[in-house]
């Protein structure tokens, strides 16, 4: 006897339909694997240009300081030449004239008087170099070292000079005064010169917070989040030592 059953074609390949695409679920956790994967890519992105911002603003800061150092000590060291009060010099007057229309707010004034053709001892007719060096705005939205009117390098947001006085005459530094603080007599023992740079760096944001400094730059404001640092020097008046032995 024939049976009258017939097996149904193609219900395999109807089942294999049933797993074709992809689910809602899927499609969920692959988004968020991109997401993922976007984000990492764009943090190490932010990273590297916050990185690569601190280091310039640094090599900025650096070169700066180190090229306004070595300017101040050069002419610190050569500085300290003295004359006598009861000597005339032809065309130059004994008594210091004054400073007028100086303005600064950033910075102490350092005048450097050097002999450049002459020996330590003064010689009528011999010229002398003076300069002046202090903190001034450029005009531009920065503020920089100037030397004689001249701008000599940028990003100096304050300058403080302290001065070493030998009170006992044994040619050491007793003590480091300001020269607000400073009396006569201080003023005719002063050996050496200490000074204190605060650079800056010309791009803002570049730290994640404002910095806090250090003594003597506690009060300034660094809320703009510049890179600042801070450069100090001694500088030796090594021609006022001279003048003190052979007074």
């Amino acid at each position: 006897m024939r049976s009258n059953m017939r097996p149904v074609m193609g219900s395999a390949s109807l089942s294999g339909n049933y797993q074709s695409g992809l689910t809602l679920i899927e499609l969920m956790v692959a988004s968020v694997i991109g997401l993922l994967l976007t984000s990492a890519m764009l943090a190490a992105y932010v990273a590297s240009a916050q990185t690569y911002q601190l280091q310039d603003a640094m090599s900025e800061v650096q070169e700066s300081g180190r090229f306004a150092m070595h300017a101040l000590l050069k002419d610190l060291r050569q500085s300290g030449v003295g004359v006598s009060g009861d000597l005339i010099i032809e065309g130059v007057f004994n008594t210091a004239a004054d400073v007028t229309a100086f303005e600064s707010t950033h910075s102490d004034l350092v005048i450097v008087q050097k002999n450049i053709r002459s020996e330590i001892v003064y010689l009528p007719g011999l010229e002398t170099d003076g300069i002046a060096y202090y903190i001034g705005a450029t005009g531009v939205g920065r503020i920089a070292l100037y030397k004689n009117g001249d701008a000599l390098v940028e990003g100096i947001s304050e300058l403080i000079i302290e001065y070493g006085v030998d009170t006992d005459g044994d040619k050491l530094v007793d003590n480091y005064i300001k020269l607000a603080s400073m009396s006569v007599a201080d003023k005719g023992n002063v050996i050496s010169a200490r000074f204190y740079l605060l650079m800056s760096s010309s791009a803002t944001g570049v730290t994640g917070k404002a910095q806090q400094l250090a003594v003597p730059f506690v009060a300034v404001d660094t809320s703009d989040r510049r890179l600042y640092q801070i450069f100090t020097a001694t500088a030796l008046l090594r021609n006022a030592l001279v003048v003190k032995e052979g007074s």
